[in-house]
């Protein structure tokens, strides 16, 4: 399985080139107001964006909206900031691909999926693109992840897109081939985290975000309604 995998990836980018788990839940968590199907666990793997990044507290972000919305249930949530598809791949896969991040094993599928979710997110938005990762190789890497959580039993993954992020022309076509190519490949399954955020130019409205990377508690928001709107 494991050559398997290395020969499949070196094709994608020769083609285009004990255990802690972090849960940054608010000391005093919100009254819960609804219950999903998908309850009663729920694992995040992400980066920045998903840990909260951009909001004024944790609370106001769009992982702590969701916890307040749960009724029954719990939010675990190991994203990390700087993180990309590579940190959160299986178990096995560290260093195998040159110049590219190994898997963390404490906030990877492998260690998600000890924890026996039912819904799982991921929400790896900008950063494989950002340091120069193929829009190839981000679909390969989060059909990987998908295809083993489905396997171990999970019953539902929910994939958000990229989302805007001021860095250059070149960039931006990635991040957008990104989320199109994810609405297509997971359609009811893919949550729109870019077009809610974008101004015309397709970069983070100025409104919406404290650093031109991440947004603040209003776009926070708008995506925890993305979010929820893939679960009615």
């Amino acid at each position: 399985m494991r050559n398997l995998y290395m020969c499949l990836l070196l094709a994608v980018l020769s083609a285009c080139q004990k255990s802690t788990f972090i849960d940054p839940q608010p000391a005093q968590p919100f009254t819960p107001v609804k219950e999903v199907a998908q309850s009663p666990l729920v694992v995040i793997l992400g980066s920045s964006t998903a840990s909260g990044a951009g909001a004024s507290d944790y609370k106001h972000a769009w992982a702590g909206l969701f916890s307040s919305y749960l009724n029954k249930g719990k939010i675990i949530n190991l994203a990390r900031g700087g993180y990309t598809t590579y940190h959160i791949l299986p178990d096995g896969q560290e260093g195998l691909v040159a110049k590219r991040p190994s898997a963390d094993t404490l906030r990877n599928i492998t260690a998600a999926l000890k924890l026996h979710p039912t819904l799982m997110i991921i929400s790896m938005t900008t950063n494989d693109v950002a340091n120069g990762y193929s829009v190839d190789e981000v679909m390969y890497n989060l059909q990987t992840i998908r295809r083993i959580a489905l396997d171990n039993g999970v019953k539902r993954i929910l994939i958000t897109t990229s989302m805007p992020r001021k860095l250059n022309a070149q960039a931006t076509a990635r991040w957008l081939q990104q989320r199109d190519r994810t609405m297509r490949a997971y359609e009811q399954d893919a949550v729109n985290f870019f077009d809610p955020l974008a101004d015309a130019d397709n970069l983070f409205q100025a409104n919406l975000t404290p650093d031109g990377i991440h947004p603040n508690d209003d776009g926070h928001r708008l995506l925890f309604k993305q979010l929820v709107s893939r679960l009615e």
